[in-house]
């Protein structure tokens, strides 16, 4: 007697994205909110795991010691080698005379500011190429999610105590093999709707797909020219007299001063109110630089001619202009990709035979 087999279960769903299960606390790899929280902390995890475990794994030959880890681990030459550029040029003050020890001064701690407004514009302007990206299309590239790892045993079955461990990463990291499981079929959906390749489609994975490799491919290589541009107007808003009075206030801060008759929870109130007022002051002198620093960019030192004296506009509309040349190319190819996607594959001018 033959029995019959059967090749599937009954209840097994065929289709191109299973639905989306939403994962317990901490059992999968699961998307994120893409705001400053999340950012902050995959920045605070990626650090503390880059100065402290990766170096450690990677030099002592872990077997789970990967890729991802190598790449993290680059934030910290870029710090300390800001550090080293900072201290190289105020350690030495203390060995000039009163007057070059000032200038000196001011020229060090510009460096410094410098450095800060590198990393913090070339950080900020992303979001001039990412934002109209995703508003035009629905895919934001910088869309953030914590991936799961299970660890490979070391030898005789042993692992290293810890069985997982988290990376924070994007979602598009890969062009060619973004999380697609992460994603439900309506983010597909919109993004087809979005772009122009139309509503109510047979497949809207596999034909969004390659439009959205495009998106990714495009928009990562603006933001990443874009915001070097900014990053360098950083350096030169940096390099402005502006500043001084921001420097200033930070010598002129007022000093707290323990009060011997006062009670402990008396001297911390007063402690903290005199940190609020430094803050506040100290705060506000810094906007208050910034927006100077600016217009003196833009305007030129009034000592300057010629080249220089336009040298700043020439940044700042430079880096406005390929910010907005390179996102207005993501977009646009996007759209002329979906819509030469989107045309009718039969012409109704010419004669057809019906079979």
């Amino acid at each position: 007697m033959i029995k019959s087999v059967n090749l599937a279960q009954p209840n097994i769903d065929f289709r191109s994205v299973s639905k989306k299960i939403k994962p317990n606390d901490d059992d999968e790899s699961k998307i994120l909110e893409d705001n400053m929280s999340t950012r902050m902390a995959q920045g605070v995890q990626k650090f503390e795991s880059a100065l402290v475990d990766y170096p450690v794994k990677g030099l002592s030959g872990d077997v789970n010691s990967n890729f991802y880890e190598f790449l993290s681990m680059g934030i910290i030459p870029y710090l300390a080698g800001s550090a080293m550029f900072m201290v190289l040029f105020n350690v030495a003050n203390k060995y000039l005379d009163l007057f070059s020890k000032e200038k000196a001064g001011i020229v060090g701690k510009k460096l410094g500011l410098g450095v800060v407004l590198f990393g913090v514009m070339k950080e900020l302007s992303k979001n001039f190429v990412t934002k109209p990206v995703k508003s035009a299309t629905g895919v934001n590239i910088n869309m953030p999610y914590a991936n799961k790892v299970f660890n490979l045993p070391k030898g005789d079955g042993k692992n290293n105590g810890n069985d997982t461990v988290w990376q924070q990463r994007t979602v598009f990291d890969s062009k060619e093999f973004y999380r697609k499981d992460l994603l439900d079929k309506s983010y597909f959906e919109k993004v087809a709707k979005k772009v122009g390749l139309g509503e109510d489609l047979n497949d809207p994975v596999s034909e969004t797909s390659p439009i959205i490799q495009n998106i990714v491919a495009t928009t990562k290589t603006a933001k990443s020219l874009s915001s070097y541009c900014w990053g360098a107007l950083g350096v030169c808003l940096a390099a402005q007299d502006a500043w001084i009075g921001f420097f200033k206030s930070f010598t002129d801060r007022t000093r707290f001063v323990k009060n011997k008759d006062a009670g402990f929870f008396s001297n911390v109130g007063n402690w903290c109110k005199n940190f609020g007022k430094n803050t506040w002051k100290i705060t506000g002198e810094f906007f208050k630089s910034f927006g100077k620093a600016c217009i003196e960019l833009w305007n030129g030192r009034s000592n300057d001619s010629g080249f220089m004296k336009h040298a700043g506009k020439g940044m700042i509309l430079g880096a406005a202009a390929l910010t907005t040349v390179l996102t207005a190319n993501a977009i646009s190819r996007a759209k002329k990709m979906a819509h030469s996607t989107n045309k009718e594959t039969i012409d109704r001018t010419k004669e057809s035979t019906v079979i």
